[in-house]
């Protein structure tokens, strides 16, 4: 395509870039109605959609049980006692498990008051809780 020599041609040209986008868009919106009027599933995307993969993960996983959740704050608490001031990330490679099954376990850390933690979202970084001895009357 020329560079256009007129501000009329300028606008011709714009106004032609304008047009077929919006069909596109036309064309795109139409089938996306007519894809969730039919009911099926088709995607344009590759991959399982988010409700698809939530829906397979709760089939797949079990609820773990009070003791494996003890368990498992205990050694991630150890884990914190041995390196203070990593991540999440790191504490879950040292044990094995996913970022996301340390969430939990982790939370109930910080409610009983054995962790805290310092820094925001990606960058928390995890401690043991200082406690101080009452102090004696007398």
């Amino acid at each position: 395509m020329t560079s256009p020599k007129t501000p009329q041609q300028l606008a011709d040209a714009i106004e032609t870039v304008v047009a077929s986008y919006l069909d596109e868009v036309r064309r795109t919106v139409q089938l996306a109605v007519e894809r969730s009027l039919s009911g099926t599933a088709a995607t344009t995307r590759p991959g399982k959609s988010r409700v698809a993969r939530s829906t397979q993960q709760l089939a797949t996983k079990t609820r773990r049980s009070a003791g494996a959740l003890d368990e498992l704050c205990d050694k991630l608490y150890q884990c914190v006692c041995a390196r203070p001031g990593e991540s999440t990330a790191m504490f879950a490679d040292e044990l094995g498990c996913t970022v996301r099954d340390l969430q939990r376990p982790m939370a109930k850390l910080k409610a009983q008051g054995r962790i805290r933690c310092a820094g925001q979202r990606n960058l928390m970084r995890y401690f043991p809780a200082v406690t101080r001895a009452a102090k004696s009357v007398g």
